[in-house]
């Protein structure tokens, strides 16, 4: 079978139909490709409307949702599958959404592709629970197929707007504050901010500021000092710089300022931030304060007494201590307070008077009262003083006692006039009691003396005869202490005039040498030579140096040494009276001058010798004083005033 050749025309029409087919496989890949494209942006643009910041809402032309990206669904508080199919109008509140609806109408009529939100007004959001929130919204519209799309991009500016707040509340805080804040450039030195503070009190506008720097303000700074204080804020040595200097106003008027700056970075840039307090005030009250201290460093010091602050433990542990308190204790301030080498409750206050200061203390700090007694001390020289105290205890918020402040002055001499004041007292009683005494037992005495004598004369035997004369003695002894009493009693007016004490001296000696021979006593005198007279009574110092001598002699009943010593001072001639007896007891020495106060066996004293003494010799602006050593003897020591002018 024979196949004829397609005739030409045949093949020019299949050649033809293979093109065509051709070109339509090319144009199905074309379409494929493009499809598999489109698919694959819209999977692109898919991807980052759900992976943007901000949310992304598109709706079509009945305004309802047809995407809500993942942002969206953050910011509401929704989930796309609750606001797909929905009009957008859930997300504006109720009072906003009409007039938002019909902003979104004009916009898609006026065919702009697209417009910011909220250009006049602030855009308002409400999130599924209720809360409202402002918003930054931007709006563009799309047509395809003959539908409008509009894609809604909403920003939550909620932080951006807490921040702004923020930031303007702290602007207005630093710009109203009392304190100067400066802001300068960092290469230039110029003002960049001040604040109302600093403007109001220096004087300038910000304008006149801004062309200023900081050497404008200060007149004490040089530039090359200047540059050296904000050296170390350069180069990042310190992070802030204090000093204290001098501002000058606009008006030449300067004050006491005090600087703390820093280096910040503002914008990109470099500038220093200076914070100034005006120290006007607390100059002027750093002035009182010095002043105040001053004066009160000067009454503490010239009070007669010591102030201190101490704890409530019984070694009174000082906090703080007057100067004053070594004029009182011999012991300096730091001695209590910073070395605490004295202790003032256990080695300052005498241990017999401890236990009953600190019941007494006590007692008054349980009823939260102020508290005073009187006790002694014992200073750095082993002088005892008699000190009264006044105090307070410092109470904490709680009622517990966190520290006691007192005052203690010295009244040792107080004391001894008060105690002299008594013994005058008793004196004066004594006197009227002797006088009357001596009165009504003198003349019985008399009679019974001369009896006895008449009796004696005519006894008949020896034992009578020894018996009268013990009856004499002891009347003859009671007639001496009656006449000791009336001496004492009479206080007879002293008839002063120059007196040579030597010559007195010599008297009385010549009287005892007879009772010196019989006790074995031997007497050494010293007179210095040319001694000057004394202003006295002869008859009184005739009885001064006959009851010392006659004291003496009784303290050395077993023989001895008896030293007299007469010498001139400067305004006082002394007379040392010194025995090697038995001595006085340091606890009775304070008592010796007292009324009847003896430190002789019964029957041989009566104790009123070294009080008419001691009584003399104040009548005559003298004085005398007494030391002893139990088994070594005992010293007395008389001065008396010379005697100047007319008299001499």
């Amino acid at each position: 079978m024979s196949h004829e050749p397609p005739s030409p025309d045949l093949q020019y029409e299949i050649h033809l139909l293979r093109q065509e087919l051709a070109e339509l496989r090319a144009v199905q890949a074309m379409h494929k490709e493009a499809r598999d494209g489109l698919e694959a942006s819209e999977q692109q643009l898919a991807g980052i409307i759900h992976s943007a910041m901000d949310a992304i809402i598109i709706i079509d032309g009945d305004q309802r949702i047809v995407i809500f990206n993942a942002a969206a669904e953050e910011i509401f508080q929704c989930s796309a599958q609750e606001a797909l199919g929905n009009t957008l109008d859930q997300f504006i509140p109720i009072l906003l959404r009409s007039a938002h609806r019909e902003h979104i109408r004009r916009f898609a009529e006026t065919g702009a592709t697209s417009r910011r939100m909220g250009a006049n007004m602030e855009i308002s959001g409400i999130r599924r629970n209720g809360e409202t929130f402002p918003l930054e919204a931007s709006i563009s519209q799309t047509e395809q197929l003959g539908k409008r799309w509009l894609t809604v991009i909403l920003r939550d500016i909620s932080q951006r707007k807490q921040n702004e707040e923020r930031l303007s509340y702290l602007g207005r805080i630093l710009d109203e504050s009392v304190n100067e804040i400066y802001l300068f450039d960092a290469t230039t030195l110029r003002f960049t901010q001040v604040n109302k503070g600093a403007r109001e009190n220096i004087g300038y506008s910000m304008e006149e500021l801004c062309v200023m720097t900081p050497l404008d303000l200060k007149p004490d700074l040089s530039n090359e000092r200047y540059l050296e204080v904000l050296s170390p804020l350069r180069t990042g040595q310190r992070e802030q710089v204090d000093f204290r200097t001098s501002h000058r106003r606009k008006d030449g008027t300067s004050y006491p300022v005090e600087v703390h700056l820093q280096y910040l970075q503002e914008e990109g840039r470099r500038v220093f931030l200076a914070i100034i307090l005006d120290l006007t005030e607390r100059v002027a009250t750093e002035v009182e304060l010095q002043e105040s201290q001053r004066t009160l460093s000067t009454l503490l010091t010239n009070l007669p007494g010591m102030v201190y602050r101490c704890e409530n433990d019984r070694d009174w542990t000082m906090e703080f201590i007057s100067p004053s308190c070594q004029i009182l204790t011999g012991f300096s301030p730091d001695q209590f307070v910073e070395t605490r080498k004295v202790s003032y409750g256990r080695q300052v206050m005498l241990q017999e008077d401890r236990q009953r200061v600190w019941q007494d203390r006590q007692e008054a700090l349980k009823d939260r009262k102020p508290f005073q007694f009187t006790y002694r001390i014992r200073t750095s020289d082993g002088t005892i003083k008699w000190v009264w105290e006044q105090g307070c205890g410092i109470f904490s918020e709680t009622g517990v006692v966190v520290g006691i402040e007192g005052y203690v002055v010295d009244i040792t001499q107080q004391r001894a006039l008060e105690e002299q004041l008594r013994k005058t007292e008793r004196l004066a009683e004594l006197g009227t009691l002797a006088s009357g005494m001596a009165h009504e037992i003198g003349t019985p005495m008399n009679v019974i003396l001369g009896r006895a004598e008449l009796l004696m004369r005519k006894a008949p035997d020896e034992p009578t005869r020894r018996g009268l004369e013990t009856i004499v003695n002891q009347v003859e002894r009671i007639t001496k202490i009656m006449n000791q009493l009336l001496s004492f009693a009479r206080k007879r007016p002293a008839e002063r005039q120059g007196v040579n004490l030597e010559v007195v001296m010599i008297d009385v000696l010549d009287v005892l040498q007879e009772r010196f021979g019989k006790q074995h006593i031997q007497v050494i005198k010293t007179v210095s030579p040319h001694l000057p007279k004394v202003l006295a009574d002869p008859d009184h110092m005739n009885q001064v140096f006959l009851n010392l001598i006659l004291n003496a002699c009784q303290a050395m009943s077993d023989g001895g040494t008896l030293s007299l010593t007469l010498h001139p001072t400067d305004d006082t001639v002394e007379l040392t009276v010194q025995d090697t007896g038995s001595g006085i007891p340091q606890e009775q020495l304070s008592k010796i001058f007292d009324p009847f106060f003896s430190t002789k066996a019964v029957g041989e004293g009566t104790g009123l010798g070294l009080t008419v003494v001691h009584g003399i010799l104040q009548e005559h602006q003298g004085a005398i004083r007494v030391t002893s050593v139990p088994g070594q003897g005992t010293t007395f020591i008389v001065s008396l005033p010379i005697c100047r002018g007319r008299e001499a």
